[in-house]
Parts: C-alpha cells; sequence; structure tokens
C-alpha cells in the first residue's frame, strides 16, 4: 500500500473518531442542560407550592403561630411532600433544611421565633436550587458558606 494511501486512510480514521466523540460530547451536554432546565420548571412550580405553606413562617407580617397552625402546616408540608410529590424536587441541601423545619415544627415550644429562623433557611435554600435571588447563571449551585450565613443571621435574630 502507498505511504500517501495509508496517510489519507489514518488521518481519515483519526477524524472519524474525534468527530463522533465530539458529537457524542455535544449531545451530553445537550440532554444535561434539557435535564436541568426541566428540572428547575417543575422545581419552581413545586416550590411555590411549599413557599405559600410556609407563609405564617414569614419574617414580615407576623401572622400568630398557634399549635393549631403548626398542625396544619405539618399536614400541608406532609401533602406537600408525599401526596403531591413535591419532595422529589428537593435538593441535598433543601432536603436537609426540610428536615429541620419538621424537626422545629413537631418540637414546637409556643414561640415562633424559634420556627421563623428555620423556615427562613429553607426559603434561601429553595431560592439557590432555582437561581432566584442573584444574577442568572446557567447552572446554579446553593454554597454551603451562604446557608451558614443565613444561619448565623437567623440565630442572631432569634436570640434577641
Amino acid at each position: 500500500m502507498e505511504p500517501e494511501v495509508l496517510s489519507a486512510i489514518i488521518a481519515g480514521s483519526i477524524s472519524l473518531v474525534v468527530s463522533s466523540v465530539v458529537a457524542a460530547w455535544a449531545q451530553r451536554r445537550k440532554l444535561e442542560s434539557d435535564y436541568d432546565a426541566t428540572l428547575r420548571t417543575e422545581r419552581l412550580a413545586e416550590y411555590r407550592k411549599l413557599w405559600q405553606i410556609m407563609e405564617p413562617l414569614g419574617w414580615y407580617g407576623r401572622h400568630e403561630i398557634t399549635s393549631e397552625t403548626v398542625k396544619k402546616m405539618l399536614g400541608d408540608l406532609d401533602h406537600w411532600y408525599f401526596e403531591n410529590g413535591g419532595g422529589l424536587f428537593l435538593s441535598d441541601i433543601s432536603y436537609k433544611s426540610f428536615e429541620e423545619l419538621l424537626q422545629a415544627l413537631n418540637n414546637y415550644d409556643g414561640d415562633p421565633e424559634h420556627l421563623r429562623p428555620v423556615g427562613s433557611k429553607l426559603r434561601t435554600s429553595l431560592t439557590y436550587d432555582i437561581g432566584g435571588r442573584k444574577r442568572p447563571l446557567l447552572r446554579p449551585r446553593v454554597r454551603q458558606e451562604e446557608l451558614e450565613r443565613a444561619d448565623v443571621i437567623a440565630s442572631r435574630l432569634s436570640s434577641k
């Protein structure tokens, strides 16, 4: 076989392999992007429902929080998590904050200021999950240090 023909075959083979790898990579990136966009859309719909359930825990408006309010909220959170399937959309960090809220509600001692910071932490985590309260990014990630900073602020407010 002539060297020119052999060179052409090798070059063509290398080109085929490289273009196949690049095409597979591009397809994977598109699938990841589509998945992220779908997940964000579905999260936004579910997080809005969760946000409404947590309204009594808002810093502003100061809703009266009674044992009946807490009982209703626990039922609504359970319904949102299991029956609506909202729990499927929680990120790892938001899930942890969700569990902390459930624990705080289950241990409610009559002081709403023990609940508000925990609700605030979950709301903060949810906003990071969907890319809220900051400039839009293609792939927002919750920064653990930002949530820890929210914990510090919440603990200062609850100790007043």
